[in-house]
């Protein structure tokens, strides 16, 4: 039986589902050999293959959200709320894997929300900042 779970990861939301086995039975339903301490087995019974699952993203963009382009650690968030900015201005510089990576403005007009601070770290596709 599939139990679905909600878990809590450095203050970030995910939805998991969790196949719960019961004693005696693999995740596909064939059954295991009963073994008691000191048995050998004489039999391995491998789970079939799945698909992975990916995890919940942490929140989906909303209009006017700009998001990292990559996982990693913001350096400087260079804007302010209230700023206007236009079409590839930089936002914000985003460090993953030991490159500074600049987020450019995608659309113009005014930095609404700025939802990240130097030294937070981002997933890839999570909202930063808000421009209206």
């Amino acid at each position: 039986m599939t139990r679905l779970f909600k878990i809590t990861v450095n203050d970030r939301e995910y939805d998991v589902a969790v196949l719960e086995v019961t004693p005696g039975t693999t995740p596909g339903g064939g059954a295991v050999p009963h073994m008691t301490p000191g048995d050998a087995p004489t039999q391995v019974v491998a789970a079939p293959a799945r698909a992975p699952v990916a995890a919940a993203p942490a929140s989906a963009a909303a209009a006017g959200d700009e998001v990292a382009q990559m996982g990693g650690v913001i350096v400087q968030v260079e804007v302010k709320v209230g700023q206007k900015v236009a079409v590839g201005d930089s936002l914000l510089i985003l460090e993953a894997m030991k490159m500074k990576n600049h987020l450019l403005a995608s659309r113009a007009g005014t930095v609404t929300r700025v939802l990240v601070a130097a030294g937070d770290a981002v997933e890839g596709g999570q909202p930063v900042l808000t421009i209206q």
